[in-house]
């Protein structure tokens, strides 16, 4: 969720990252539309389930009007109610420039007057520019999205359905350039991923599911150092399987979110499992590489931070160290379970949602069914990882191990 994490989550609120224009799918057999209309019609209907009557609300910028359109007129035909908001970066950093802090509030009150009237939520990703904010004090940040942070828990309350079409993946020439891909090959994962079969994702999350209860020793390894110890916390798993189903409705919570592509079963930690080592050894924040970052772990806390020096982990850390009380929480662990996201030959994809790809998660965790509203988060992909579950297998060098 935003500065903190590399690839945007926009988990609960906050508007300082930035936008990122979605590219148009490819005239392939998966995607055939030359425009948005056949994803508009499966994030309303497969994903969403939206039906006559309810407030849909849109949030994009002004590349995304095409994907914008697509929504609007199927949401109209669906006899839905369309909200949209557009808006760009460089006007949130110039607010946190030029607008006292007194008057952040402003902000979060008219969102709050929006949520009893919105039904479902649409976000398109933002990431165009993650450099854009580094001049922008730490502080002033934290701040910000301190206003913001009770936002997530009273939509949840509300059971509005919310869905991000992005993931971190979303193609363009930026997004690209920092995953180390072309745009082309960003382009066909993307959408590739998009298009995955979503039973079959089900079948693959209800098998992950079983391998890891809570009660089971976790283990996590990788080859760049990470050596770690946890247990989940009880009855926390989730699933981002790309639906919201009736039953997940009635469920609320954590279940009334959805990321695309989708792919990712994870969980919250047992915040008094966690001993060890995590080592990240390329660590993207705001536009810039943080290389060997190195987290001790300690009765579920990050008691040391370590890295190469650069100015981007000096800025890391004083964000770090302007942020409130559960910034330092080892919070989730995050298991990507989609077989359509695939790397490229010879390349290394920082992603959720890949078959095999394992991410931890330090500082807020609402979006993930916690408690934890500090307004903190970093996001630790690790590469390559072994995962034991009381000494079996549930992902070994990068790779699934379970049977669905």
């Amino acid at each position: 969720m935003k500065l903190v994490k590399p690839l945007a989550r926009l988990l609960l609120l906050s508007s300082l990252t930035p936008w990122l224009a979605l590219a148009a799918p490819p005239a392939t057999p998966r995607a055939k539309a030359t425009d948005f209309s056949a994803t508009a019609d499966r994030i309303l209907g497969d994903v969403l389930g939206v039906k006559a009557g309810e407030v849909v609300a849109i949030d994009a910028n002004p590349g995304d009007l095409a994907m914008v359109e697509a929504l609007y007129v199927a949401l109209g035909q669906r006899g839905a109610l369309p909200l949209t908001r557009i808006e760009w970066p460089e006007m949130h950093k110039k607010w946190l420039q030029t607008v006292p802090e007194a008057n952040d509030a402003t902000r979060a009150a008219l969102e709050e007057k929006l949520i009893p009237l919105v039904d479902v939520r649409i976000f398109i990703e933002r990431a165009d520019d993650p450099a854009l904010f580094k001049d922008v004090a730490p502080s002033r940040i934290t701040a910000y999205e301190k206003t913001l942070s009770a936002l997530g828990e009273q939509r949840m309350k509300r059971k509005m359905r919310s869905v991000w079409l992005g993931n971190g993946l979303t193609p363009s020439k930026a997004n690209a350039k920092q995953l180390n891909l072309t745009e082309a090959e960003l382009s066909s994962l993307f959408w590739a991923g998009v298009g995955t079969d979503y039973r079959q994702l089900a079948s693959r999350a209800a098998a992950v599911m079983a391998a890891v209860p809570e009660t089971r020793q976790l283990v996590i390894t990788t080859p760049g150092g990470t050596n770690l110890k946890l247990r989940l916390k009880s009855k926390t798993l989730n699933v981002s399987d790309g639906v919201i189903t009736p039953e997940d409705l009635k469920e609320g919570g954590a279940r009334l979110l959805t990321w695309l592509p989708a792919g990712e079963v994870y969980a919250l930690i047992d915040p008094s499992s966690a001993e060890g080592t995590v080592v990240v050894t390329r660590h993207l924040f705001e536009g810039e590489d943080v290389k060997d970052l190195t987290l001790t772990i300690a009765g579920g806390k990050v008691t040391s931070m370590t890295a190469k020096p650069s100015k981007a982990f000096d800025r890391l850390k004083a964000l770090f160290e302007a942020s409130p009380a559960g910034k330092d929480s080892l919070s989730v662990l995050d298991f990507g379970i989609n077989a359509d996201v695939k790397a490229p030959k010879g390349k290394q994809l920082l992603s959720f949602v890949p078959a095999g790809a394992v991410t931890l998660f330090v500082g807020r965790d609402g979006w993930a069914g916690g408690t934890n509203k500090t307004t903190f988060d970093m996001t630790l992909f690790l590469p390559d990882s072994t995962v034991t579950a009381d000494g079996t297998p549930v992902v070994e060098k990068g790779e699934l191990k379970v049977s669905e």
